[in-house]
């Protein structure tokens, strides 16, 4: 279904909802190289990524005192990522940070959201694993924020920089529509590495980055992605049976085995 969302209805790159600005960037108000600024979206993609490896399978394992110190690469991490927008120019309305394309973004996920959780919910009921979880009130609340995060992070950084690095605006309308592709699967590929060792997940959050970046490509607006994120992810939580899904833990911590 994904590979066939990805397929249908692909806009040229001159068409999308996403506003870009690849001749004005500068650096300091100079012209910079092509080649440099790219090897600079290379760097700020690195450094964000690095930052969820550092956090997920060195600091969470050590636990260090002060406990604050697990926060410093997120901190880092969000430093750079405002830093980059505020150099590039952009805009609240153009990452998706505003009420602008909510209800179009909306209906393009609202099917295979549903769709997703009709599955989750059948496998639960077939095999009598629904569940409250352990924190399931808190879940409720903290869930559509922290989806929301991470889709800030997926799609209005590296999704942005992604299609970015690999749309020519100089090439044919058919080679940019396959350029667009390949950003949504390089975006997605990399939303799944951050859910290692959890094999499962890692899987679930392939497909998910595959919808949510080819909606996001069509009408950015990253809270229609983070309320169909957050369903998703407590459908999970709640239905899917732990020899399928044991944890949602990643990084050193999935060895340990969370419950949810």
């Amino acid at each position: 279904m994904i590979e066939g969302l990805l397929n249908q209805n692909s806009m040229p790159a001159a068409t999308s909802k996403i506003a870009f600005n690849k001749d004005k960037q500068s650096v300091n108000g100079a012209d910079a190289n092509p080649i440099s600024l790219r090897a600079v979206g290379v760097l700020e993609i690195a450094s964000v990524i690095a930052s969820v490896f550092l956090t997920t399978w060195v600091l969470i394992p050590l636990q260090p005192e002060p406990r604050w110190l697990i926060a410093l690469p997120g901190l880092f991490a969000s430093a750079l990522m405002l830093n980059s927008h505020r150099i590039r120019g952009d805009r609240f309305s153009e990452v998706g940070v505003s009420a602008q394309n909510f209800g179009r973004a909306l209906r393009l996920v609202v099917l295979p959201t549903l769709a997703a959780c009709g599955v989750i919910a059948a496998l639960g009921f077939a095999t009598n694993s629904f569940h409250l979880t352990s924190h399931f009130r808190t879940n409720l609340l903290v869930l559509p924020v922290w989806a929301v995060i991470q889709q800030y992070v997926l799609q209005a950084f590296i999704y942005r920089r992604m299609r970015w690095l690999f749309v020519t605006e100089s090439a044919s309308p058919e080679m940019q529509r396959r350029q667009v592709r390949l950003a949504i699967w390089a975006t997605a590929a990399i939303f799944s590495l951050t859910h290692l060792p959890n094999l499962m997940l890692m899987l679930l959050t392939l497909l998910g980055g595959l919808m949510w970046s080819w909606a996001y490509e069509r009408a950015p607006n990253l809270f229609a992605l983070g309320l169909s994120h957050a369903v998703i992810s407590l459908m999970l939580m709640t239905s899917a049976p732990a020899w399928l899904l044991p944890s949602m833990s990643v990084g050193y911590k999935h060895f340990l085995y969370q419950k949810f």
